[in-house]
């Protein structure tokens, strides 16, 4: 019932964008399969009649079975043509959940996207969508569609001969269904190991993606783990060849089997044939043809139906992700920003996997102030800095900004007038441009991407790359990108900051992968460049910039202390962190 119940879900769904120009085309493609199935089975034993009978002259007939292939295989062609734009229809039914798919994730909180439950219905839903016509959401639109026209193919093969005798066509069905009988014993033991296989394919798709990434690479070498690495893969690859030879054996004895009740067709016709005293030379030829073609067909509609069995289970996973509702409230955001006054927190606790991340936290931040959050690993800084963004909502207690929810407050007017620079940011495989100015080209300020450069001492070395600010950052989307340094790409990230100019910056371990000198630069750009804004600082090292504002000391997701450098000094709250 669960089967059906997806199964007519998915249909339901692509039927509504395509009904009318769908079934026009399903028509067209089923009429010419028929005309053809029924062609091609005729024609032989037409050829062998009228080659019986010595009163047609040879060319005749040559040109007679000629014209008439030429007009079977003609009906194919126009067929072919029509399953194309079918096969067109599936594929836009897919790929237009691409953005659809986006769209609602990016409408999603940041602590549900990370959350292990949103991890999972994400990953899961894009399988559907992501595996190419073969797998997922199209396949079921593709595999149904052979279905239909494999038993129609069937059908009409099945009254043609009926219209000759009706004891082989009944033999040669009866025969068709044990044989998917046959085979759905061994979808059945697929279906039962098949959690067996996931599970091993999913351990080498995790040493895939860790030897994909390139820097990964170099602790590799460096350590020497190859042999390491090779036995996890060897111990991996002889559970999936035990896996396969299991499924091998079990799909020869079913192929075995649907082999002899073919052969068991074919006799008993020729046999039934013969009892008859029906058996000419354009009987057999007929009967032989149509009982290859409708095995063939039997064949091909197991098949079908069994893959389409198989894609129905990536159906749950798409709904659940359609269904999901984990988007953020969009009711309650109509208040805008505006310029930045105060960030406050107010007792705020943050729990996830049932961790307490955050406890107790009470935080007021002014316009103008310069506030360092410091504090050992784990203590949670980063945790805080995301309820300071909202990107994370609060287990209890409240965020407010300007007075009012952060939760409530639009979310292009934070992202105006806020800007956050993460420790772990990625710089997308854009132009360099493009990464700086976070929009496309044409609406790019090259002007104010040169000066930032300049001013994180970028531009001489952007200068000198053959398509300058429009070259691509990696060689992912072109060929001639270009591979960044730790310290660059961390430049890069801060160049980004100052192009937006936002009234609060956040910026969360922007000097981790920069060498002293460049390190004192960037506190030197932060007081000349955001002297007039809001900045909140994020290490868990002090160096020269963090000495002259407001320091916030963390522990254990507590904060511990607040004041100014001498003052903490005094009471011995940073001589661990200093």
């Amino acid at each position: 019932m669960r089967k059906s119940g997806n199964w007519k879900f998915i249909l339901n769904v692509f039927l509504k964008k395509f009904s009318r120009s769908f079934y026009f085309l399903l028509l067209v493609v089923v009429v010419t399969d028929i005309l053809y199935t029924i062609g091609i089975t005729i024609i032989p034993a037409y050829a062998a009649n009228i080659v019986i009978q010595q009163e047609f002259n040879v060319v005749v007939v040559l040109a007679t079975i000629a014209i008439l292939s030429l007009l079977i295989y003609g009906i194919q062609v126009i067929g072919l043509y029509f399953q194309g734009k079918i096969a067109q229809m599936s594929f836009d039914f897919r790929f237009d959940y691409v953005p659809i798919f986006s769209k609602k994730i990016f409408s999603w909180s940041q602590q549900n996207i990370d959350s292990i439950e949103g991890k999972m219905i994400i990953d899961q839903a894009y399988e559907s969508i992501y595996n190419g016509a073969n797998v997922g959401i199209e396949a079921v639109i593709d595999q149904t569609i052979l279905i239909l026209r494999y038993s129609l193919q069937i059908i009409s093969l099945l009254l043609l001969m009926g219209l000759l005798s009706i004891w082989p066509a009944i033999v040669v069905l009866s025969l068709n269904i044990l044989g998917y009988l046959i085979q759905s014993l061994g979808n059945r033991w697929y279906s039962n190991h098949k959690n067996e296989q996931n599970r091993i394919t999913s351990y080498q798709e995790y040493f895939s993606r860790t030897l994909m990434e390139r820097e990964n690479g170099k602790d590799i070498r460096i350590f020497g783990m190859v042999p390491l690495f090779h036995q996890y893969q060897k111990n991996l690859a002889k559970c999936l060849v035990s896996w396969e030879g299991n499924y091998s054996t079990v799909l020869a004895v079913v192929n075995i089997l649907q082999q002899l009740f073919n052969l068991a067709g074919i006799m008993f016709t020729l046999l039934f044939l013969i009892s008859e005293k029906t058996l000419t030379i354009s009987n057999c030829i007929f009967f032989l043809t149509a009982i290859q073609i409708m095995n063939t067909n039997f064949e091909n509609l197991r098949n079908a139906y069994t893959l389409t069995s198989k894609n129905l289970t990536f159906v749950p996973n798409f709904r659940k992700f359609m269904d999901a509702k984990l988007d953020m409230a969009t009711d309650n955001k109509q208040y805008m920003m505006g310029d930045f006054k105060q960030l406050t927190l107010n007792n705020v606790f943050l729990k996830l996997k049932n961790n307490n991340i955050l406890k107790s936290i009470n935080l007021s931040v002014n316009e103008g102030d310069n506030l360092i959050v410091v504090g050992e690993n784990g203590a949670g800084k980063s945790s805080l800095i995301k309820v300071l963004s909202g990107l994370y909502d609060p287990t209890s207690g409240s965020a407010k900004l300007n007075g009012i929810e952060l939760k409530s407050i639009n979310t292009k007017s934070l992202q105006k007038h806020m800007t956050i620079q993460f420790q772990d940011d990625v710089l997308l495989h854009f132009t360099i441009a493009e990464n700086i100015s976070c929009t496309d080209l044409k609406n790019t300020n090259y002007q104010k991407v040169n000066e930032v450069l300049r001013k994180v001492h970028l531009l001489e070395f952007i200068n000198t790359l053959p398509n300058g600010i429009e070259t691509y950052v990696g060689n992912e989307l072109s060929s001639n990108g270009v591979l960044i340094s730790g310290g660059q790409k961390q430049r890069l990230l801060f160049a980004r900051v100052l192009y937006k100019q936002a009234d609060l910056n956040i910026l969360d371990e922007p000097t981790a992968a920069l060498d002293p000198i460049s390190e004192k630069h960037f506190y030197q750009l932060i007081r000349s460049e955001l002297s007039t804004k809001t900045v909140i600082f994020v290490t868990h090292r002090l160096g020269s910039f963090v000495k002259k504002g407001k320091i916030v000391v963390m522990s254990q997701g507590e904060i511990i202390a607040i004041g100014t450098h001498d003052d903490l000094l005094l009471n011995g709250r940073l001589q661990e962190i200093t």
